[in-house]
């Protein structure tokens, strides 16, 4: 495990500990790789040849499937779109740098906005949902808060919608694969609410003619996901 910000992880020889503490072959992947092999093997059926699968929880991730095969680059560490940097003077990442995409757009980012916003005396349902310090605040509380007519919670979540869509936009005009998915909580509770708007923003942001046809997705696999597609690597790691 060369670098888990979220996890504050760097150089942990995982692998070798589990085989070691299992007596049996681990194989060791990236959670967002083993989750888009699982949306392509089982929500896909294996039929496109190109697919991302972007991720949206407490970070964000992808996973890229070229060629029927999970791409992983020269270090194993390709697909990592959460920390491509989407506003230069943005807020800063847990990664080092500023105005990632999972600084602007990722689950944690949002609840620091909007916790942020209460602190400087803006109003949200959600005080009185989780009390004035908005502890344990979850995806399905904005849900909530959206369909309650919340405006503070609707312009950070459209906010963090809008971003993903110029992500999903530079996607299209770097890899232009024939499906986008995708998942994570964040997804998961709010679909009706930003995939509409990621759509839009995604057409907006790619070049005119790049994203005839691709067809971009929510995933429906939640956790089973990264269960399923880690299942899916073991089997093929064997074999």
């Amino acid at each position: 495990m060369l670098f888990a910000p979220n996890l504050v992880w760097e150089d942990v020889p995982l692998q070798k500990q589990l085989e070691k503490k299992l007596d049996l072959p681990v194989f060791l992947e990236n959670d967002c790789n083993v989750a888009a092999l699982g949306v392509y093997e089982h929500e896909l059926h294996a039929k496109p040849s190109h697919v991302v699968g972007i991720f949206i929880g407490t970070g964000i991730g992808a996973g890229l499937i070229l060629n029927r095969e999970i791409f992983t680059g020269f270090n194993k560490t390709a697909g990592e779109i959460g920390h491509m940097v989407l506003q230069a003077d943005g807020p800063k990442c847990k990664c080092g740098n500023r105005g990632c995409f999972e600084a602007l757009a990722s689950r944690t980012a949002i609840f620091q906005r909007i916790q942020a916003a209460v602190k400087d005396g803006e109003k949200t349902v959600l005080i009185d949902l989780l009390g004035p310090d908005l502890t344990d605040m979850r995806s399905g509380h904005l849900r909530k808060a959206i369909r309650r007519g919340d405006k503070l919670v609707q312009k950070i979540v459209q906010d963090a919608a809008r971003h993903t869509g110029v992500a999903v936009g530079n996607i299209i005009n770097l890899l232009n694969p024939e499906v986008i998915v995708l998942g994570g909580g964040i997804v998961e509770a709010l679909e009706d609410e930003i995939m509409p708007i990621i759509l839009k923003t995604a057409d907006e942001s790619a070049l005119p003619g790049t994203s005839k046809g691709i067809q971009i997705l929510a995933s429906h696999l939640g956790d089973n996901a990264g269960i399923l597609g880690a299942a899916v690597l073991a089997r093929r790691m064997v074999k």
